[in-house]
């Protein structure tokens, strides 16, 4: 186990890439090292320029209309959530796990905007995602199925693309899963047992199906087929227990699926 740090300020403000800066972390340096000056000195945007050597236009907004970065706004939410700078003891890191795991598993992240939203699993409105949004200090909305034409869904009422952009800073995927390869997130690597079998579990309660009278759980997804076998793997350290790969997903036996408690 290591004391790896996770959702740095730079790599989060790096999902902004491409935006309005070309790079967005420079531009949350250049805006925080101006308006330190500016109020430290007292002076306005002109002089600030001058003195940093930084466009005049872009600090006039900065700080003579009090304007900001969209990335230096993203941080302000992420920090004063808690899901900045954590490591696997955090507060909110289990709550970010949970949801980083009902990405892959039953949810997505908008490409155009990062807006997120998680489809409830059989358990409806009891399923582990809306505790593990309540743990992380999201307010969210139930749109139900009957309003959209799909699965009901779970979907933050505010700061939802901050939650989109912390998520896939942590390894989830952006954009339609079954058009890109996937990797497990890197963070579960050295992560401890517990935050490995988290993810597992979350994950099987949103894709895992019984066979009929039977306590084995299949997994059928389409997925690349390197991401299935890392997944196989996964699952089968947690459980201590065999989890056979197939073409299009994997098998979990029945005392797997007894070790990691999804006897249904």
């Amino acid at each position: 186990m290591t004391n790896s740090v996770f959702v740095t300020d730079e790599t989060l403000a790096r999902t902004f890439d491409g935006g309005a800066y070309p790079d967005a972390w420079e531009a949350v340096q250049q805006y925080r090292e101006a308006t330190q000056y500016a109020s430290k000195h007292g002076v306005k945007s002109g002089a600030t320029a001058s003195a940093l050597e930084l466009p005049r236009s872009r600090l006039r907004t900065w700080i003579d209309d009090d304007g900001k970065p969209d990335a230096v706004r993203c941080l302000e939410v992420a920090r004063k959530k808690g899901w900045l700078n954590v490591t696997y003891e955090s507060p909110k890191f289990a709550a970010l796990n949970a949801l980083v795991a009902n990405v892959f598993s039953g949810g997505s992240i908008a490409e155009s905007n990062y807006g997120v939203s998680f489809s409830l699993n059989h358990r409806g409105e009891e399923s582990h995602v809306i505790d593990a949004l309540e743990l992380a200090n999201v307010d969210y909305s139930i749109i139900r199925a009957e309003e959209q034409g799909r699965a009901t869904e779970a979907r933050p009422s505010a700061h939802g693309t901050v939650l989109g952009r912390v998520l896939t800073t942590l390894g989830a995927p952006l954009g339609p899963k079954a058009s890109q390869r996937l990797e497990v997130p890197a963070y579960l690597e050295g992560a401890p047992d517990d935050v490995k079998r988290l993810f597992v579990v979350c994950y099987l309660e949103n894709r895992a199906s019984e066979f009929e009278g039977k306590s084995t759980l299949q997994v059928h997804e389409d997925r690349n087929q390197s991401y299935l076998e890392d997944m196989a793997s996964l699952i089968e350290a947690v459980a201590g227990e065999t989890v056979t790969v197939e073409e299009r997903g994997f098998t979990i036996t029945a005392a797997a699926a007894r070790a990691l408690g999804q006897v249904r």
